[in-house]
């Protein structure tokens, strides 16, 4: 198989992960890790925070007070990213690249370019997955993003309800970032942020999942906080394409 046929495999993987989690779980789970860039949106209801959890909050660092300041104001965010998986499995390395946006409440578009053409949207109650080369279209529910660590980005949760952390240095930007520790065990073992120094940006997130794969975001031309349409978070399904309905209850993620 070639690296090109490889690429979309695990792209395609990927998006599975997200809409039928039962498969995935036999698979390689990674599209959680999108679901930490798009949690602009609302989520569900969490528990009240431990005692613990308020001692954490009360002694959070600067790099942490600035990432918790950066998600709380961010209400929309557009961006072009690479994304690059190191396969566990394979050892080979895969890239992929294209452009996502997100605004509250509960709306995303990401869009893949290379190596396929794919569009993953929600208006905050739907999930549409569309797959160009497959004339095929995958509807879902929004709410399977409720109670996974798609909350790390909503402004409306406090880091410390959901995440441990620590700070540290990445070594390649060689700038401040936080890693995060997901109190609920899950896919995501643990994320790496990095802001720009002196912007609004998210420069680098890293994820860790438990089947060992490291998953690395770049971004470029981040912009937030600007107007986006509706229109941009809806999707209208072309003719003569086959839909297929995930029935798959939300409570059964993983």
């Amino acid at each position: 198989m070639d690296q090109h046929s490889t690429q979309q495999r695990l792209q395609k993987t990927m998006t599975d992960t997200l809409l039928h989690p039962h498969t995935a779980l036999q698979r390689n789970r990674l599209l959680w890790l999108l679901w930490l860039l798009w949690a602009l949106l609302p989520t569900g209801v969490w528990a009240a925070q431990a005692a613990g959890e308020t001692a954490q909050a009360t002694t959070m660092t600067a790099p942490v007070k600035r990432l918790q300041a950066f998600l709380k104001k961010t209400k929309t965010l557009e961006a072009d990213f690479v994304q690059r998986i190191e396969n566990a499995e394979s050892g080979v390395p895969t890239e992929s690249s294209g452009h996502i946006a997100t605004a509250k409440p509960g709306r995303f578009r990401w869009d893949y370019r290379t190596p396929a053409p794919q569009t993953l949207v929600s208006d905050g109650q739907s999930i549409w997955f569309y797959e160009p080369d497959l004339a095929q279209v995958t509807v879902g529910k929004a709410t399977r993003l409720d109670n996974t660590p798609a909350v790390l980005l909503s402004s409306d949760v406090p880091l410390h309800t959901l995440f441990t952390w620590e700070t540290t240095e990445d070594p390649q930007l060689q700038l401040p970032a936080v890693r995060l520790f997901p109190r609920t065990k899950g896919t995501v073992q643990e994320i790496l942020l990095v802001l720009h120094p002196e912007r609004d940006e998210l420069l680098k997130l890293i994820t860790h999942d438990s089947l060992g794969h490291i998953s690395h975001f770049t971004f470029q031309g981040m912009r937030i906080n600007r107007a986006l349409a509706a229109e941009h978070f809806q999707f209208k399904i072309p003719p003569q394409v086959d839909i297929i309905e995930d029935t798959v209850h939300p409570s059964e993620s993983p």
